[in-house]
């Protein structure tokens, strides 16, 4: 295992998580009365437990944007929440604590239907992440097949350089709304 999968991704993560957390603790504290005013409670999704490393289940940390009791209906809000992925900032907790990484493999949760295929053991070997190569080559727009692809490809090409070109993607995707 090389240097920056060891050691320094996690050292990266920690203080990236932590300075966002409090750069953003305003806007994130913004959407949340957002939300209350507009669903009410709870803020969070039912609590949902996801795959992390090594397959270990974890709770990730996500405000809900859907109608209560259904929870398959937007508000005009909460869609615009939702389309900026504004309700992934608490998963910045996720990260700090060890749980998530900034980047990697989007978890599934437990259960999921995915592709009969054999799933490759590789999209667990790494911390599972808020944003990764699959959310930026289509995101909830692909297949779960596409994306196991994707984790592959990351897990095989993971780097410093790789990771910082999806963050930046990231970021411009944020900015135009996901959906173009």
């Amino acid at each position: 295992m090389n240097m920056y999968k060891k050691y320094i991704k996690r050292i990266l993560d920690i203080l990236i998580s932590l300075i966002l957390l409090i750069i953003l603790l305003p806007l994130i504290l913004i959407i949340y009365f957002i939300t209350l005013i507009d669903l009410g409670l709870p803020l969070h999704n039912v609590v949902r437990y996801r795959e992390g490393l090594h397959k270990k289940p974890f709770v990730m940390y996500k405000i809900r944007t859907k109608k209560l009791p259904d929870n398959v209906e937007f508000s005009k809000i909460s869609r615009l929440i939702d389309k900026f992925r504004l309700n992934e900032l608490p998963q910045l907790i996720n990260v700090l604590i060890g749980d998530m990484s900034i980047v990697g493999p989007r978890p599934f949760i437990p259960g999921d239907k995915l592709p009969n295929d054999k799933i490759s053991e590789k999209r667990y070997l790494v911390k599972p992440g808020i944003t990764g190569l699959a959310q930026v080559n289509g995101g909830r727009f692909i297949s779960h097949k596409e994306k196991l692809k994707y984790d592959v490809i990351y897990y095989d090409n993971l780097s410093f350089v790789m990771d910082l070109k999806i963050v930046i993607k990231t970021i411009v995707l944020m900015f135009n709304g996901y959906d173009k």
